[in-house]
């Protein structure tokens, strides 16, 4: 998870569109469209479409609050959302613009900025050689003693998993063409292996820290239809189902996905990611309560996109 969220009640929606409705009316308005196969309609796409453009700000970027400025992760967002549901941003050259200017001003730092930057503008097809060069010094600075990056200790609460930062730094290192030890990332992420099948420190597995090796073995183009051992972690989380937050089940569907695999659970997954949806078009965090935010509404896509749903 990057960003956290306040919340309301259940039976209240964002605060933002000015939009109240109970919650039980909504869920039944949107369960109602789902088609066979558990294809998703069309209003029901159109609806979170324009539940993202309302988010774009002059600026450029977006933000889920919708008053300036912009923040460079929701606009990750946003774009990426965008592009699951088959469409292109409204003023991408506002979006290039807004990050450009970072760079120019030598603003842009940290490993979330030049990941963002790097995967929206390659997205939106305006990388430079002058910017993959920047991004690929940026990145090696940032490499630790262990040949990864980002913190060993002392990780910050917020940061979902030991193997985030690595995980972003080999995507834009892959994305650039630049040269790195993989051999040396591999082995490291290869000793967060668990007995259980899945990866974290200290022995203790986690959904996200799973998700984020197998997405580095698979950026370095491992056979990831070996880990048996791991597809087997995930299938028992998926089986026990202990699923409270979004971001939860988006490393589960995820990290299958890495694997080369699919959800056994289609229908309750699509049924969790549905009861998230709120009255403006948006997703939030659970089923219960929560406001919509860009970044919920980018996992609960991508979760739909990998179930066959979108």
């Amino acid at each position: 998870m990057i960003a956290s969220t306040n919340v309301v009640g259940r039976g209240f929606f964002s605060c933002f569109d000015g939009e109240l409705m109970d919650s039980s009316s909504l869920q039944i308005n949107l369960l109602s469209e789902y088609e066979t196969s558990y294809r998703l309609g069309r209003s029901l796409r159109r609806r979170v479409m324009e539940y993202v453009e309302r988010c774009h700000l002059e600026d450029g970027g977006y933000f889920f609050a919708r008053v300036p400025p912009s923040n460079g992760l929701d606009t990750y967002f946003a774009v990426k959302s965008l592009s699951i549901l088959g469409v292109k941003p409204d003023r991408p050259e506002a979006i290039a613009s807004f990050f450009l200017n970072d760079v120019k001003e030598g603003t842009l730092g940290g490993m979330p900025g030049i990941f963002v930057t790097i995967e929206v503008l390659n997205k939106l097809g305006r990388m430079t050689d002058d910017l993959r060069c920047y991004a690929r010094q940026q990145i090696m600075l940032r490499q630790n003693k262990a040949g990864v990056f980002g913190a060993l200790e002392d990780i910050y609460i917020e940061v979902s998993s030991e193997l985030e930062e690595t995980y972003r730094a080999v995507r834009v290192l892959r994305t650039i063409g630049a040269d790195f030890d993989e051999r040396r990332i591999a082995d490291f992420v290869s000793s967060k292996l668990n007995l259980d099948g899945g990866y974290g420190r200290g022995e203790r597995s986690t959904l996200a820290s799973t998700f984020y090796a197998t997405g580095i073995h698979k950026l370095l183009g491992t056979n990831t239809k070996k880990l048996t051992i791991t597809r087997d972690y995930f299938r028992k989380r998926e089986e026990n189902w202990q699923v409270q937050f979004i971001e939860d089940l988006y490393w589960l569907v995820g990290g299958l996905d890495n694997l080369g695999e699919k959800s056994n659970f289609p229908d309750r997954t699509l049924r969790f990611v549905m009861e998230c949806q709120r009255v403006n078009g948006g997703f939030s965090r659970a089923t219960i309560m929560g406001i919509p935010t860009l970044e919920y509404t980018f996992y609960a896509l991508s979760i739909l996109r990998e179930i066959g749903a979108l």
